[in-house]
């Protein structure tokens, strides 16, 4: 099947990371966060929140991946089974006593320095010590006052933003590449006008032009394009003008955003698995249950703008599994852009890197022929 024909009507899954919302010029990435949160007095001086504390020491510290929340998540979760598990940490026992033990194991270095530093930042969340199960809840709590925040920043960015400028560069940016992402069906797509009509509408980059920029979209769009399309998104923002979307881990307009870790990697890493800090249980427990129906029927899955992380492997072999992807007809296209910081051939390096992993963890379920690179202009 020869998917370059433009008469031809598609059905079409597109998946969205974080990098379709930078692209388009929002500052939506777990460091921008801290950035911002640290930047606030009230969190400079006390901010009586275990997360809070261990990220701005890692921050400080320049840990590696410090702030990815969802794998600290999984750190410290670890690092305090081992705690209870060494018997550190004894339900009922004293801070002090707590204190000098682990001090004393620390110079003998039977405690590693990372689990150490996660007990100095828990320690004072502690009149005694309290039973493990008590720790995590706690410990949810206040993460689920980082989720808080961390919606409420989202919102000061896009739909509370008093910069109403910078929020019509963010909606004409995602308008245009979501529409070129929809009508690129090749890597010979490019090669075509399509970029250059998308390309003519940023030149009503003025808020009183906001109609007539969306009039030429729409032309565009009816022109070239009936496929039905369907989107699934791991940002917390909604697409402008899609009827099928799913925002698999919450979004702004209902508020229920969540932060968590793949069912698989707490199962693998723990001896009890603190299930509650799960993506699939916090999904459920906000009531985030899916009426987004991925049927075998797909023409083509386009990726773009995601990171194509271990912690979300499970998500694609859902994906692959709904659509048969072994016998199917479906083709999947992977989806890149250069950004400013990095030159693009390091970019384009890094990113076929995590490709190939994915695709090999892949292989062991479905046998991948069917697969294109498409690399995505700045045409914003």
């Amino acid at each position: 099947m020869s998917f370059s024909n433009e008469n031809q009507s598609l059905k079409q899954l597109i998946v969205l990371g974080n990098g379709f919302d930078l692209a388009c010029g929002l500052k939506s990435t777990y460091y921008d966060f801290f950035d911002y949160i640290y930047g606030q007095q009230i969190v400079n001086t006390k901010s009586n929140n275990f997360w809070y504390d261990i990220f701005k020491n890692y921050k400080q510290e320049s840990i590696e991946n410090w702030a990815d929340i969802e794998e600290q998540i999984l750190i410290q979760l670890k690092n305090i089974e081992y705690l209870y598990n060494e018997k550190i940490l004894i339900e009922g026992r004293g801070n002090s006593e707590t204190i000098s033990l682990a001090e004393s194991e620390h110079k003998e270095k039977n405690i590693p320095n990372n689990i150490y530093v996660t007990l100095e930042f828990l320690l004072p969340y502690f009149v005694k010590v309290r039973s493990e199960k008590t720790t995590q809840n706690n410990l949810k709590k206040q993460l689920l006052i980082l989720e808080n925040d961390f919606k409420k920043y989202l919102l000061s960015i896009t739909k509370d933003s008093s910069d109403f400028e910078t929020y019509y560069k963010y909606y004409m940016k995602s308008k245009v590449l979501n529409k070129y992402i929809q009508l690129c069906n090749s890597s010979e797509s490019h090669n075509s006008d399509l970029v250059s009509k998308l390309e003519n509408t940023t030149i009503f980059n003025h808020s009183p032009q906001l109609k007539k920029f969306d009039e030429t979209l729409s032309e565009i769009y009816k022109d070239k394009n009936s496929d039905e399309n369907l989107i699934l998104t791991f940002n917390y923002t909604k697409v402008s003008d899609v009827e099928n979307i799913r925002n698999i881990h919450g979004d702004l307009d209902n508020g229920n955003i969540i932060f968590g870790i793949d069912y698989d990697k707490l199962n693998n890493n723990f001896k009890k698995a603190p299930i509650e800090f799960s993506k699939s249980y916090r999904v459920l427990e906000n009531g985030l249950t899916s009426t987004f129906d991925i049927s075998s029927d797909i023409d083509i899955i386009k990726i773009y703008g995601h990171g194509l992380g271990k912690a979300d492997y499970s998500y694609y072999q859902s994906i692959f599994d709904s659509i048969d992807l072994y016998h199917g007809k479906t083709k999947v296209m992977f989806f890149w852009s250069d950004y400013e910081g990095k030159e693009k051939e390091q970019i384009h390096k890094n990113f076929v890197k995590v490709l190939q992993i994915l695709l090999k963890n892949m292989e062991q379920h479905f046998q991948i022929k069917t697969t294109e690179e498409i690399y995505l202009p700045n045409c914003c």
